[in-house]
C-alpha cells in the first residue's frame, strides 16, 4: 500500500475514529522541549551530525548513558564509541536518535502516585520488551534500529491514562488484577480505545516516524502481515510476550505458539529461537543497568521453565486436577469480570443520561461536541449545532403543575428523537433547554431541519388530566464548515445561544440560524 493513500484506507479511518474518541477523553501531553528539538533537527533534510551532537551533548548525564548503551552488547561495537559524534558516525542518525529519545522520554514520564502502580516493574517489562524487539527485528528484518525504541515506548499510554484519568484507570487496573487478564481488552470495553492506540497517536503528534508509531498503534490488534507495518507490529507482540514470560505475567504455553510462528512465518530454526530467548535475559540485565533499574535475578527462560517444572513435579495434585481447578477458577473470574463490566456499562449510562427524558445529558454533550468538532476539522465536514427551549415553560409549570411540565419535556424529547437521524445526538442541556449535534449537516440542511422540527412540535398536544397542553419551541442554530481550525466548542455554543435569544426576541416559536463569524 502506498503510504500516501493510507489515511483513506480502512486502517487510516480506524486511526482517525479512535483519535476522535481519545480527544473526547483527555488532552495528550506534549513532548519535552529537548525531544521536540531533536525531532525537528532530524526531520530537516539539511541537518548535520554537529547539530544533533550539540543537542545531546548539552546533557552530560544523557551523553554518558548513551555512550554506555551504544557500546553495549546490544549494538556490538565493543567499546569503540567514545563520543556522540563518533556514535553518530558509527551507529548512524536513526540509532543515535532512538537511544537518545529512549532516555529523554523515560526521564520525562513521572511515576503515578499509587500503590496500584509499580513503576520499576513497568520499566523492567518495557526494557525487556525493547531488547527482545531489537533482537527479533535483527533476526527477522536484518535491522533492529527502530525496534528498540518502539518496544520501550509501546505501553507509555498506560502512564498517560493513569495520570490524566486516574479514577477510570484505577478501576481498569483493579479489573485487570481481579480477572488475571491483559488490560487492553478492558480499556477498549470501558474507554473505546487501548493504551497502545493512545501511545501510537501521541507519538504521531510528537512527530516520531511512521514506522515507529503505526506498529505501536496496532500491536494489540490481530496481526495483518500483508499490511505496511504488519511484521513490525508482530515483532512488538512477540517482544511483549517474551517480556511477560520473563516477568511472570504470561503462561508458558505462549512460548510454544511463539516458537511455531517464528519457525513457520520467519523460517527461524529451533536452536536460533532457543538461543535468542535465553540470551534475552543477559542482554536485558545489562541494558537495565544503563537505565539505573535493578534487574533483580533474571535467569534464562529455559532455566526458569525447568525450575517451574521441578516445582510442579513436587506438587501432590495430579495434572488433571490442577487443570480442572484452574479452569474452574478462570471461569469464575470471567463471570465476575463480566458482571463488573456490565455494572460499569450501566453506571456509565446513568452518568451520561438524563433521568427524566432518557436523552443524553450535558456531560455527554461536551465530550461528543469535542469529538465531532475534531472530526469535522480533520475531514473538512460540516457540523451543525441546534439549541432550543420550550416557550413559556415556567407558565406551564405554574398553571398545570410540575408533573405537567415533566410530561411536556418527555413528549418534546420523544418528538425530537423521532425527527433526527441515527448519527445525530439529542441532549437535554438543562431545565427546558435542549441541544442537537448534527454531523455532516451544512447551513442549508440545518435551516430545513429546524423549520420542520419547529412545525412538528407545534402540532403536538400533550395530554394531562383530561386536558391538552399546546407546546412551541424557540430554536437557534449554527453551522461550521470544518475549515477554520480556530473554531472551538465555545464559539459554536455562543453563536447558537445568540441565535436562540434572537428567536425569543422575534416572538418565540421561531427559528434563527446564524453563521460562525
Amino acid at each position: 500500500m502506498d503510504f500516501s493513500d493510507f489515511e483513506n484506507s480502512p486502517a487510516g479511518e480506524k486511526i482517525a475514529a479512535i483519535e476522535s474518541i481519545i480527544q473526547g477523553h483527555l488532552d495528550l501531553p506534549t513532548p519535552p522541549n529537548v525531544v521536540f528539538r531533536l525531532l525537528e533537527v532530524v526531520r530537516n533534510d539539511e541537518h548535520s551530525f554537529l547539530e544533533i551532537g550539540n543537542i545531546i551533548s548539552k546533557d552530560p548525564s544523557l551523553t554518558a548513558r548513551m555512550m554506555k548503551i551504544a557500546n553495549s552488547s546490544l549494538f556490538g561495537f565493543g567499546g569503540k564509541i567514545k563520543t556522540i559524534e563518533n556514535a553518530l558516525t558509527v551507529l548512524g542518525i536513526n540509532v543515535t536518535r532512538n537511544i537518545a529519545l529512549s532516555f529523554m522520554i523515560m526521564d520525562s514520564l513521572a511515576a503515578p502516585d499509587s500503590d496500584l502502580f509499580d513503576m520499576d516493574y513497568f520499566w523492567k517489562r518495557a526494557i525487556t520488551a525493547a531488547v527482545a524487539a531489537e533482537m527479533l527485528a535483527s533476526h527477522i528484518r536484518g535491522s533492529g534500529a527502530d525496534a528498540f525504541l518502539s518496544g520501550l515506548l509501546k505501553d507509555i499510554g498506560v502512564l498517560v491514562m493513569y495520570q490524566r484519568m486516574e479514577m477510570e484507570y484505577k478501576q481498569i487496573l483493579l479489573l485487570k488484577a481481579y480477572a488475571g487478564s491483559a488490560s487492553y481488552p478492558i480499556e477498549r470495553e470501558l474507554l473505546g480505545f487501548d493504551h497502545g492506540q493512545l501511545t501510537g497517536l501521541m507519538l504521531k503528534q510528537w512527530g516520531l516516524p511512521e514506522n515507529i508509531y503505526r506498529p505501536i498503534f496496532h500491536h494489540h490488534d490481530e496481526v495483518r502481515y500483508d499490511s505496511p507495518h504488519g511484521d513490525q507490529a508482530a515483532i512488538l507482540q512477540f517482544a511483549d510476550q517474551l517480556s511477560s514470560l520473563y516477568h511472570g505475567a504470561a503462561d508458558p504455553s505462549v512460548l510454544e505458539e511463539l516458537h511455531r510462528t517464528l519457525e513457520h512465518r520467519y523460517a527461524l530454526d529451533s536452536q536460533t529461537i532457543r538461543q535468542l530467548v535465553d540470551s534475552l535475559a543477559e542482554r536485558t540485565v545489562e541494558i537495565l543497568s544503563y537505565f539505573d533499574i535493578d534487574p533483580g535475578e533474571m535467569k534464562p527462560l529455559s532455566r526458569l521453565l525447568q525450575e517451574a517444572n521441578y516445582e510442579l513435579g513436587k506438587r501432590s495434585l495430579s495434572y488433571e486436577q490442577m487443570v480442572g481447578e484452574l479452569r474452574q477458577t478462570q471461569e469464575e473470574s470471567q463471570q465476575c469480570i463480566n458482571k463488573l463490566l456490565d455494572a460499569n456499562k450501566s453506571l456509565r449510562k446513568l452518568a451520561y443520561r438524563d433521568e427524566l427524558t432518557g436523552l443524553y445529558n450535558q456531560r455527554f454533550f461536551l465530550t461528543e461536541m469535542d469529538k465531532e468538532l475534531a472530526r469535522a476539522k480533520r475531514y473538512g465536514y460540516s457540523l451543525s449545532l441546534v439549541f432550543f427551549d420550550v416557550d413559556f415553560f415556567k407558565n406551564i409549570n405554574d398553571t398545570h403543575g410540575h408533573l405537567a411540565g415533566d410530561a411536556v419535556l418527555r413528549h418534546v424529547s420523544a418528538k425530537v428523537t423521532s425527527c433526527v437521524r441515527s448519527c445525530d445526538t439529542v441532549v437535554r442541556y438543562g431545565g427546558d433547554e435542549f441541544a442537537i449535534i448534527m454531523p455532516e449537516t451544512d447551513q442549508g440542511d440545518l435551516a430545513i431541519f429546524t423549520e420542520r422540527l419547529r412545525f412538528e412540535v407545534e402540532k403536538m398536544l400533550v395530554p394531562m388530566n383530561g386536558k391538552t397542553i399546546a407546546v412551541t419551541i424557540s430554536i437557534g442554530g449554527t453551522s461550521f464548515d470544518g475549515r477554520d481550525e480556530s473554531v472551538t466548542r465555545y464559539v459554536l455554543l455562543n453563536v447558537a445561544d445568540q441565535a436562540i435569544y434572537q428567536s425569543k426576541k422575534l416572538g418565540r416559536n421561531t427559528v434563527t440560524i446564524q453563521s460562525v463569524a
